[in-house]
This record gives C-alpha cells, structure tokens and sequence, in this order.
C-alpha cells in the first residue's frame, strides 16, 4: 500500500515545496481551461488539480465533466493507476549500503524526528533507515493532509474512475522515476533539514494547508500560487522544481492536443506564473480562456 500511494505523495511533496515564481498574469479564477487556436481542430482542457482533498470537499463542475466526456485521453502528471511505475520504485526508493536516514541528523534533531513520527503517525523511524529522504518527507506531508479528514482522496484519482468508465486512455506527462531524479538532485542534507522546518512549526504548516484548500475549494488560482510563494524553502531550485517540469511538458500538451481533443490535468500550482503552463502554452500561439 505504501508503495501505491508514494506516485501521489510525490506531488503533493512537489507542490509543498514549490520555489518562488513570477506572479500570475491573469486575474480570472477557474480550475479549467480551455485550449484553442494554433490550427487546432477542435479544443484541448487544462485543469488544476489539488493532490489531496476531504472528499465531502471535492466535486467537478458539469463544465469538467463535459470537457472530460469530449476528450479522447487523460493526461496526468503521472499516471498513477499504472503498476508498473509503482512496481519501478521498490528498488528505486532504497538506498545501497551503508546508507543510513539518520547520519543525516544531529543526534538531538534524531530524537526530535523520531519523537514526532512515533506520536504523529505511529511510525518507528528507524524502520525507514534505507530510504530516501524524499519517501520519508511525503509520509510526514500525510499528516497535513489529515488536518482536515482522516481518508482524502485525490482529484487524479477520481478523474482515473471517470475515464475508465468512459474507456478513455490515460498516460502521464512525466514518470514516478523523472520525479525522484528531481530529488536526487537536492542534497539529502537539505531535505533533512526541511523535515525539521517542519516539525518545528507545525501550526504554521498546517495553516499554510489550510489555506491553500481554502483558495482551491474556491477556485481562486491566484490565491492558491500565492500560498505556494509563502512555502518557498528552495529558492535555489526553483527551475528544477517548477520551471523546467512546465516547460518538458508543453511539448507533450501541443503535441497530444494536435492529436485530438485531450483533457491535460496537472497540479493547479502549475497553472500560473510567466513560466506556469498557461503562459508557456500562450506562448507557443495558443489560446488558453478559463471556463467559468
């Protein structure tokens, strides 16, 4: 099950961690929008979608559901229903002897760690000595996703169910694989001290959560990239984070899209900003409206 769910909690650990982008340029609010124009033959949908949502929260406008019915595949980040990028990260997510988690850390910052996933999440620490940082830093982010309800769903996952029934194809933009190369290009000591930021403020954490669910409950894109500017720990990384993700997948999006009709669902953090998929996608000649 744990390996099941890290395809998922690879993203939210992404969208948490987000650097400092340019602000937004549009001043319309909406989790859709339609993509036109360029010599397209009929319109592609981009959608913003939120990793992890109380399911008495999550409900998709008769607009969304429209568009997903006049769409020939579903594109997601990552396509997290395919076994086989889960079963890739058994091994993936291991690191070779003598690797050790807990050198990492000083060893009262252990203590500390060890302490909080015990009463936290019931977790013995040192059960999770071989695995990468990142692994251990999603299981904690679970934690901020409970705040608010014990089972969240995912938006992926509900648009998973809807286009199995309607036997429509569905691929992801990048892999399970592509995402943990992102991490392994962050020192394991960086992430280690993240891991302490957080503990260290947990109000503070799980209000920017909280926050960040308000704004996307309410559509308000903006409001929401503003959240995910506050959350800035890795300025530095920024490109590897946001920036050069947006830009590989602008390809795959004109090319799809070129294809036929295409339904394009990718964190709502994504969306905005002079370097977000809607401004890349302007650039490129296309005309991309929110549908309210």
């Amino acid at each position: 099950m744990l390996f099941k769910k890290i395809p998922l909690l690879l993203s939210c650990s992404l969208l948490l961690l987000t650097a400092k982008a340019q602000q937004q340029t549009d001043a319309k609010s909406s989790l859709l929008w339609e993509i036109s124009g360029k010599g397209l033959q009929s319109p592609s949908w981009l959608y913003g979608t939120i990793h992890a949502i109380c399911p008495q929260d999550h409900q998709f406008s008769p607009a969304t559901l429209n568009a997903l019915q006049q769409s020939k595949a579903l594109y997601l980040e990552v396509n997290i229903d395919d076994i086989r990028e889960t079963s890739r990260l058994r091994e993936a997510v291991l690191m070779p002897e003598p690797y050790s988690f807990k050198a990492l850390f000083a060893a009262d910052d252990y203590v500390k760690l060890s302490a909080w996933f015990h009463d936290s999440l019931n977790i013995q620490l040192a059960q999770l000595d071989r695995l990468k940082p990142l692994v251990i830093y999603s299981l904690m982010i679970q934690k901020f996703f409970a705040t608010t309800c014990e089972q969240p769903a995912s938006t992926e996952a509900e648009f998973i169910k809807l286009a199995k029934a309607q036997q429509l194809p569905v691929k992801g933009l990048e892999t399970v694989m592509d995402q943990l190369a992102i991490f392994d290009s962050i020192p394991d000591t960086e992430e280690a001290a993240m891991m302490l930021k957080t503990i260290t403020d947990t109000a503070k954490s799980r209000d920017v959560y909280i926050k960040m669910m308000a704004a996307y409950k309410r559509g308000d894109i903006q409001a929401l990239y503003n959240q995910i500017i506050e959350t800035e720990d890795m300025l530095q990384y920024k490109d590897l984070l946001l920036d050069r993700r947006n830009r590989n997948w602008i390809s795959i999006i004109s090319s799809e899209a070129g294809k036929a009709s295409t339904f394009f669902a990718v964190g709502a953090g994504h969306l905005g900003g002079n370097m977000g998929v809607i401004a890349l996608l302007r650039k490129e000649g296309y005309t991309v409206k929110p549908v309210l």
